[in-house]
């Protein structure tokens, strides 16, 4: 029987590649405008309280049981067993309304306890606790948010998710920056997120009732898909528990230990490294469906890895570099001077942590795509082990500095399981690939690096010279990689059908 699904061209994917991009670069030059401002108008500790709600929202109960919607959907394509998808799409969504409202629920009924357990100012405490109702029903606005995510992501419809998922960022981060600049508070801030949130539901149930012919949801739920998805995302909620746990964890430690204003001057910086792990995800979308699809052919999954796991590292490696070089200048243009002093070396170390996350972002999709969740699950209780150690141990002796070396060494750590992965699923670890990769993307990092450095020495310090050192950086690390070799001919001819296209 003829496969239904056409296989993904160069084209489709490199197309795909750019719309998963879109959903990383609105969000991130909004959030530069809106960061300032919203810290400006609530100061240091109300932002920290802010971003102590915000750590609820984004970490708590919004795990990814449409994961196993995407993977289900791209394998029911992929051979042709398109009757199940309904049944897919039906169960993920039973499934997230329950944990929605549990979710809504624990939050709700925990309000009061959470915020005197972080110690908040007590002329703090009543907008706290109204946050936090907020925040219950964001989550369960994201909950539902998330099947559809999953959906379109398994049909490969990364344009109409690229679109919703833009303009809820447009209009959230939009609404924010006026809400923030004309002086209303954080309760505000968090109405606008609820409203835009539930706007964007009923427009993704519009558009996928009209854009997708399996799209229906029954209420007549079936037990085999029921524990099909329970056991798949049994993997994913473990690793995504502990990885929220964590999270929340440093929060409320910082908070509780430090202070809600010096959780400003860490969660700034660290959301700033984030970002290098956000593009990269945004980027590496593909890469789950396509494995849950290549799962039998092992050349052309091993194909998909080596080139996957190079832009990654391409992107990585200059962004990283840049990063770290300018980060002193960039934090001092951005938040002026005294945030620079304080959170410089935050920023920094947090680069290394979560470049290193990126580059591990691969082989963790890979695995996923492959049926093997646990695994994942797995390799992070180490990460997490390690990690509130190395923060309970150092956090009195440096502060915040010991919080985000505790996150650097797990993440460290649990960076090599990529070499593992590599001899699990391809019998051996790509040791050539790896020496030729490191060393072209070394040397011109390197190059790119002394050339950023030169700038930002030697010329006036603004927004110019910040902006010149970065372009000619950039200019300079993809000329050594031309001149290394690190674009083979295959690589060359493929782009210029792109860029000709």
């Amino acid at each position: 029987m003829e496969n239904p699904v056409k296989a993904e061209t160069s084209k489709s994917i490199f197309r795909n590649v750019l719309y998963g991009f879109s959903t990383w670069l609105l969000p991130l030059g909004l959030s530069f405008i809106a960061t300032p401002i919203i810290i400006k108008t609530l100061g240091n500790a109300d932002y920290g309280i802010y971003a102590l709600v915000l750590g609820v929202i984004g970490y708590t109960f919004n795990v990814g049981f449409g994961r196993a919607a995407t993977k289900y959907i791209a394998e029911y394509r992929a051979s042709g067993e398109s009757e199940k998808i309904r049944d897919i799409i039906s169960t993920s969504f039973f499934i997230n309304i329950i944990v929605g409202l549990i979710g809504t629920t624990v939050i709700c009924l925990s309000a009061n306890w959470l915020v005197s357990v972080v110690q908040i100012k007590v002329e703090d405490q009543e907008k706290t606790v109204l946050a936090l109702y907020f925040a219950a029903l964001i989550i369960f606005s994201l909950m539902i948010n998330q099947v559809f995510y999953a959906i379109l992501q398994g049909y490969h419809r990364f344009d109409i998710y690229s679109k919703i998922l833009n303009l809820n960022s447009l209009l959230i981060l939009s609404g924010n920056i006026l809400l923030a600049y004309y002086g209303y508070g954080i309760v505000n801030l968090l109405a606008w997120n609820l409203l835009i949130n539930v706007f964007s539901v009923l427009l993704f149930i519009i558009i996928a009732k009209k854009s997708l012919s399996e799209f229906e949801i029954s209420f007549k739920i079936k037990l085999s898909f029921l524990k099909l998805i329970l056991r798949y995302s049994a993997g994913i909620i473990g690793y995504q528990i502990l990885a929220n746990g964590l999270l929340l964890f440093e929060r409320f430690w910082i908070a509780g230990q430090l202070g809600t204003e010096n959780l400003t001057f860490y969660v700034v910086p660290m959301s700033l490294a984030i970002f290098i792990h956000g593009f990269i995800s945004s980027i590496i979308l593909v890469i789950f469906p396509l494995a849950s699809e290549l799962r039998n052919n092992q050349e052309k999954l091993l194909r998909l890895y080596t080139k996957a796991t190079k832009v990654v590292c391409f992107f990585v490696i200059f962004l990283g570099t840049t990063l770290i070089i300018e980060s002193r200048v960039f934090l001092t243009l951005w938040l002026g001077t005294d945030f620079a002093e304080k959170a410089t070396l935050l920023l920094i170390t947090h680069t290394i942590t979560f470049s290193m996350l990126a580059i591990l972002a691969v082989s963790w999709q890979m695995t996923e795509g492959l049926g093997y969740p646990s695994y994942n699950t797995f390799i992070f209780v180490i990460c997490l082990m390690i990690n509130v150690g190395v923060i309970i141990w150092l956090t009195q002796s440096l502060g915040n500095m010991g919080v985000a070396l505790g996150r650097l060494a797990g993440f460290g750590t649990i960076f090599f399981s990529i070499f593992y992965v590599e001899k699990w699923f391809f019998k051996q670890i790509q040791t050539e690939f790896w020496i030729k990769l490191l060393l072209k993307l070394g040397v011109s990092a390197a190059f790119a690096g002394v050339i950023q450095k030169l700038i930002i020495d030697y010329f006036q310090i603004g927004w110019l010279t910040f902006i010149l050192s970065i372009v000619c950086g950039g200019i300079i690390y993809c000329l050594s990689l031309l001149i290394l070799g690190f674009v083979t001919k295959e690589e060359k001819l493929l782009l210029r059908n792109l860029v000709t296209r």
